[in-house]
């Protein structure tokens, strides 16, 4: 049985295949970036020790979700920061975000870290009383 929010990933050739969905679309891009995360690295234990923001460009459903996991691997590859969760505010074409991270020092790594999310099989919608989410994630 599906819950009403959760997410998980499934392997994909040489690469990840997240799935997430819930009630709302930003609940649905939170759960996207904990699917992301759990591919790489174990953060149920860890304390965030900051919240980074940002403010993205993004017009469709499809380019919120790619703004956000963009956002991730961009913490990982510059700051050494692993999100561990996600606030989003939609105010179209603006996306403003606020993700508190913890030292990629500080996690355990249990896969490879994400470098881009594929364009090919991205989807965002709504279908059915909720916000469904998929991306193929090059790691």
């Amino acid at each position: 049985m599906t819950t009403d929010r959760g997410h998980h990933a499934v392997p994909h050739t040489a690469d990840v295949r997240i799935e997430a969905w819930a009630p709302t679309q930003e609940e649905c891009l939170a759960e996207a970036v904990a699917a992301l995360v759990e591919c790489f690295a174990d953060v149920k234990d860890a304390s965030a020790g900051r919240t980074v923001t940002a403010e993205l460009a993004a017009d469709t459903d499809e380019d919120r979700l790619i703004a956000v996991l963009d956002q991730v691997i961009y913490l990982v590859d510059t700051e050494d920061a692993v999100a561990v969760g996600l606030t989003v505010e939609i105010d179209a074409p603006v996306l403003r975000v606020a993700m508190p991270v913890v030292d990629l020092a500080d996690v355990e790594i249990i896969g490879s870290a994400p470098k881009a999310v594929a364009l090919s099989e991205l989807r965002m919608e709504h279908a059915e009383g909720r916000w469904n989410a998929s991306a193929i994630v090059d790691v």
